[in-house]
Order: structure tokens, then sequence, then C-alpha cells
């Protein structure tokens, strides 16, 4: 990476505060701890930390440029600036960040690829980029890096080597989409599908359609939208591009799945037909969820190019994403690490994954909060814990400010309130989790991400430990 001051400068719309213009940056961080010589540091402002306290330090460690923001205290205190690089004052140093990167990304007239949804959407990246990066040098972002700090931050890792961008989009409230598709210029862009997740900060269902159409809405006539054709919020979102538009699903669209045969908990095959042409897929991930995913993948791929002989075996190498449907032997005990995140679609869809799961001889799911539900929460986890009772599981532990509400939605279903089991804490849970598994069960774990219950699969471990 090679951007001058008067880069920029003309990006951000930035002003020359202190220092030289003569300077040239060959990194971004927004990290003071990991400014090398020649970096750009720009001081984000989070509800623990103001990143203004690090612009001297960061100067010292060889930034060669920091943006502030105008008017901020850091600016107005007197202190004086080292001369070894450029301070630049920008409005906004988030709206900076997206600006340059958008600088950036117009450098590289490469294939970029987006990809949005309630649920799926970083499956569906992992497996996209398993097949493309079999034929191209594949960008992707890392983590969850999908905002709009790790977007750009993932632009600025493209170089003259990048062939094809893949980037996933989240997002919390409108108009962020949109944002991250004006940093990126998608040439193509996708929605896995549209479900309650965020409805704290949006309200409504109709209210995220409308967040995730922006992904749509901002595509020119040159460019392509793929829709989940199983999804009728989403494939009413055809309307609302200028695009072309490519559908994929589960027996319908131009890229579908037949034949389906659920292997268990080990894997699910289907037969992928593509332009007429029909090819055998097995996936070594559970669940027939993790169909539309493949299909989801399997239409970007084939939008960006590929084979359906390279689609396939892209496909059948993935492996899978660290808690996501995650299959853990722990003593001939199968657990089923999902609780990277949660919200009620992807919770009955693992729940069903469980159920699927016949020759175990006990499925137990254990289960935290799902957040960020609003004025429906009560109503989604008395719905969840019904659904529980409704798939006959053996044994439901619950864990969180909702536990309550799951148990009296197990029992309105049926469930027999001895297998029913609400903990006040991890460490509880384990306990108590560790005297009913045995060999041959088969355990779930499902939550949002703040109710940390992939740590239950540590403390399980430890118990066993104890126990020896």
């Amino acid at each position: 990476m090679r951007l001058s001051i008067k880069d920029i400068l003309t990006a951000t719309g930035g002003r020359l505060h202190a220092g030289s213009d003569k300077h040239a940056v060959t990194g971004v961080t927004i990290d003071s701890r990991q400014v090398t010589d020649g970096s750009l540091f720009i001081p984000l402002v989070g509800t623990q930390c103001d990143g203004h306290a690090f612009l001297i330090d960061a100067l010292h460690n060889g930034a060669a440029a920091v943006l502030a923001q105008k008017g901020h205290a850091s600016l107005e205190s007197g202190k004086s600036f080292p001369d070894t690089g450029a301070v630049i004052m920008v409005d906004d140093p988030l709206q900076a960040l997206g600006d340059l990167a958008a600088y950036w990304r117009k450098r590289f007239p490469i294939k970029l690829i987006a990809v949005t949804g309630s649920n799926g959407k970083t499956t569906t990246k992992e497996m996209a980029w398993q097949i493309l990066s079999q034929k191209h040098v594949t960008l992707k972002n890392q983590g969850n890096w999908n905002n709009l700090i790790g977007l750009p931050l993932s632009l600025f890792q493209m170089d003259d080597s990048t062939e094809i961008a893949l980037l996933e989009m989240g997002m919390s409230e409108r108009g962020e989409i949109r944002r991250l598709a004006e940093i990126s210029r998608p040439d193509i862009g996708l929605i896995t599908n549209v479900g309650p997740a965020h409805l704290e900060q949006l309200k409504t269902i109709e209210a995220i359609q409308s967040a995730k159409a922006e992904l749509f809405e901002s595509l020119d006539s040159s460019s392509t939208a793929i829709i989940n054709a199983d999804d009728h919020r989403v494939a009413g979102l055809a309307g609302r591009t200028q695009a072309r538009v490519v559908s994929f699903g589960i027996g319908q669209g131009d890229i579908r799945a037949e034949n389906i045969r659920d292997d268990n908990c080990s894997g699910v095959a289907f037969d992928l037909v593509l332009a007429g042409e029909a090819s055998p897929v097995r996936l070594n991930i559970p669940g027939r969820h993790s169909v539309s995913n493949a299909l989801a993948a399997a239409a970007l791929a084939a939008t960006a190019g590929l084979s359906l002989h390279d689609i396939v075996s892209g496909l059948e190498s993935f492996s899978g994403v660290p808690g996501r449907m995650e299959t853990i032997t722990l003593d001939d005990i199968t657990i089923l690490n999902d609780a990277y995140n949660a919200n009620p679609t992807s919770m009955h869809v693992s729940l069903n994954v469980l159920a699927g799961m016949r020759s175990a001889n006990k499925r137990i799911a254990v289960l935290g909060d799902m957040l960020e539900l609003g004025d429906m929460s009560t109503q989604f986890h008395e719905e969840i814990g019904k659904t529980v009772a409704q798939l006959n599981l053996d044994y439901l532990f619950a864990i969180g400010d909702f536990s309550k509400a799951v148990q009296g939605g197990a029992l309105s279903g049926g469930m027999d309130s001895e297998h029913i089991i609400i903990c006040d804490t991890l460490e509880a849970l384990s306990k108590h989790l560790s005297k009913q598994i045995e060999p041959g069960d088969a355990l779930l774990l499902k939550g949002s991400r703040r109710m940390n219950m992939d740590k239950i699969i540590t403390l399980l471990q430890q118990q066993k430990e104890i126990h020896c």
C-alpha cells in the first residue's frame, strides 16, 4: 500500500493541521499499538476509549500521519505534536475511514462481491471463498470485520495481486448497508434471507427487509443481484434493483438443489443443478439449512464465472466455520457448537438439526438468551421453548434473563419439568450437564454471542478432568 498525504487530504476532505505533506502512508490502523513506520493512525471514539488519547504515541511509534476530529480537545489542549508525521483534521474519523477505503477501492478494477442477510452470511461467504480461491486470489474480510470499521480495514488489504474481493456486510440499523455499499461498490450482491434479527433497533421485520434491501438498491444495471427464491421477503426485493437478477433455491431458481439426502450429523448430500447441468455434492457439515448456504455460494461463484466442476470441488472441501454448527466430539459425546450468535430463525434451524440426530442416545439443548429482540423477546423465547418440546428433545438446559420464558414455553408444549434445568451461571450449568451427559449423547450449544455459550465446552472438559 502506498498513499500520499495529498491522497488522504483528497479522499477525506481533511486539512493539514501540523507536520509535512511529504510523507507516504503504507498501512492503516485504528489501534495505536499496531502502528509501525509508515502507518496512518485513525483515532475512533468508542464507548470505552477515545483513540485521540494516543495520537502522540502513534507519531512517536513511527506513524506517517494521524487523523483527528476537528475541534477535539486533543487539538485544543496546547500539546505540541512531534514533527515526525502529518496531523490531518477531519470532520469525523469514522466517516474518513470509509471515505479513504472507498478511494483505495477505486484503484482496483476487480470484481467485488457483497453478502448480507439475517442468517448464514458468514458461512456463505466462507463457502464462496473456498470455491473462488481455487482459481483466483480472493480477498475476504476476516472474522466479524463486516461493519463500518471492519469492512474499510478489509479493503485496505487489497493489492495488485487481488483478483476478487468477497465481503460480508453486517448491520444493526438503517443506512449501514447503504454506506458499506457506497464504500465498496459491489458488482455482485447477495441477500441470504431476512429474519427477526436486530428487532430491538429496527422494531419490525419489514424494517429489517428494507435495511437489507439497501444492498440491492445500491447495485447498478451492470451488476448482479442474487436472491433466495425460498425466502419471500428476499424474492420480493427483485423489483428494487436495477441489476440483473439471479435466483437460487431448493427445488426452484436458476441454481437449485434436488434430491437432498441428510446424513444425520456427519453431513448432507444433494444434486446441484446449474445451467442445465447437474452434479452430486456432499457437504461435510450437518443440516439441511447448509444446502441453502451452499446454493448461495454456488450462485456467487457461478456469477463470477466458475464452472460447475470447480463449484462442486470447493463445496466438498469446505469444513465449516468455528462456532457455527461446528461438530466437536468429547468422550463420545457429539457437541454441536453453534454458539457464535443466535436469533429466532437460526435457533429453530439448530434445534431441528439436533432433533434430526435420531441415533443419539439423548438429544440435549443447551440454550442461552437471544439478544436484541426488543419488545418481542419474551414471546420469541417462549416459542423456542415450545419448539424444544414439540421436537421431543430429551433435555433442555437454559441460562439468561429469558430462561424462564424458554422454560414456560417448553412446559406449555408438554415437556416434562424434570427434564428442564434452569441455571444462573455457566459454571453451574456445566456441573449439572456433566452429571447428565453420557457417551452417545448429542448436545447443542446455542445463544447470542454475549452469552458465551461456547465456554461450556471448556467447562465440561474441566469437569471431566476433575472426575478422573
